[in-house]
């Protein structure tokens, strides 16, 4: 049964470096021994062995400190062959960076949902880059009959990559981000791309200010590249600079020891703190470190995550959190993703809708929700109660 397993195993490694091969242009190159080893679950050995017949034919080339290069696709190797399935419109494929966080695995499912209302075919593969591996596995969705495919997130370290990506893959890409150059390929319109960020975040202050905080903080990654983040530094600057209010801004690294730091100078605040993180992560991360100062939320200062991942449900205390509706991003990668594939755009020129999970890192907020609703109708959010922090029916009688 082993032996079996195994053969089986080196015939599928022989299969796919023979298509990709046959697929592929003189001098592209194959992912490493180690790669292939993952990918197929084996070891380093069984790889080595199934690229072997490939070196001695000529149809490979390795080359000492670079790697395994397609030499030319002219001359059979003697394997089975891959079948090349025609294009079908309604197939797509999703590659899932394998360092997909929570908010990236809400979009991913999203899009599986929406792909499964409009009778699309979804294939899935996970990689760890955008390198070599990606394009290899573009390349397989091609040649299974793929028509286009989905890049439903990915770090922003790993930006530059997958946006040469993009630009080299077989398939056409649809994605959550815009990129000069490719702005066909972002699922929303160029006009559109950003302002969804500075009006949530224009909420987020909007609620505090009303419940009557003075001392605004916004809690962000220390990343520069990220576009998403400088438009949600500019809607806060922007808030805070028009109410007249103290710019109290934190960005911090990966390291403990930036949070901790951030932590002992806010809690100079404390009992008069309001901070909005970036994400539901960076709360949490906040709340843990004020913890180890015995401090907490929403006693000492009142938090807002973003995104309204499980781990803000779950958090201690659970975690208010503004968000936008899954749907939309998974609903519009899948339509542009198939109208790519014809040779087209479909695109949202509308934007998601915003909604504002109210949950107990805010403190009881009855009395003033019906404050707080009419303050934020012109956002458009959507608030959500959660059963702790729901209001009593005279409140809700008041907000009707």
């Amino acid at each position: 049964m082993i032996t079996t397993a195994r053969q089986l195993k080196y015939k599928r490694i022989i299969k796919e470096i023979d298509g990709f091969i046959l697929r592929a242009a003189v001098g592209d190159k194959l992912p490493s021994e180690r790669k292939l080893a993952h990918r197929f679950g084996c070891n380093a050995l069984t790889v080595r062995k199934a690229i072997a017949p490939f070196a001695k034919s000529g149809r490979i080339v390795r080359r000492i400190g670079s790697g395994t290069f397609v030499n030319g696709n002219s001359l059979h190797g003697g394997g089975d062959f891959l079948p090349v399935y025609k294009k079908d419109l309604n197939k797509i494929g999703m590659l899932i960076h394998s360092e997909s966080d929570a908010y990236a695995l809400m979009v991913i499912k999203s899009s599986h949902k929406a792909a499964t209302e409009r009778s699309v075919n979804l294939r899935f593969s996970y990689v760890e880059d955008f390198g070599e591996e990606a394009l290899w596995e573009a390349k397989n969705m091609e040649q299974e009959g793929c028509s286009a495919l989905v890049l439903p997130w990915f770090p922003v370290g790993c930006a530059g990559r997958a946006v040469e990506f993009i630009r080299r893959s077989p398939l056409p890409v649809s994605m959550p981000v815009l990129v000069p150059g490719i702005e066909k390929n972002c699922f929303e319109k160029a006009e559109l791309f950003g302002k969804g960020t500075i009006s949530q975040t224009e909420a987020a202050c909007c609620f505090f200010h009303i419940l009557g905080h003075r001392k605004i903080a916004l809690l962000c990654p220390n990343q520069p590249s990220d576009t998403i983040m400088q438009r949600r530094l500019s809607a806060y600057s922007n808030f805070i600079c028009r109410e007249n209010m103290e710019n109290i801004c934190g960005l911090v690294g990966e390291s403990l020891s930036y949070m901790n730091t951030l932590a002992s100078k806010w809690s100079r605040i404390k009992g008069v703190l309001a901070v909005i993180c970036h994400d539901d992560l960076h709360a949490i991360r906040f709340m843990t470190a004020m913890r180890k100062l015995g401090l907490s939320a929403p006693a000492d200062f009142v938090i807002m995550g973003c995104n309204n991942t499980n781990e803000a449900r779950f958090s201690d205390p659970p975690l208010t959190s503004i968000y936008d509706d899954y749907g939309y991003s998974g609903e519009w990668l899948i339509r542009n993703a198939l109208a790519l594939a014809k040779g087209g755009t479909d695109q949202s020129s509308t934007g998601a809708k915003h909604h504002l999970a109210i949950r107990s890192s805010c403190g009881q907020l009855e009395g003033t929700s019906p404050k707080i609703l009419s303050g934020l109708k012109s956002s458009g959010i959507i608030i959500e109660y959660e059963k702790e922090t729901q209001p009593s029916l005279s409140s809700m009688e008041a907000m009707t």
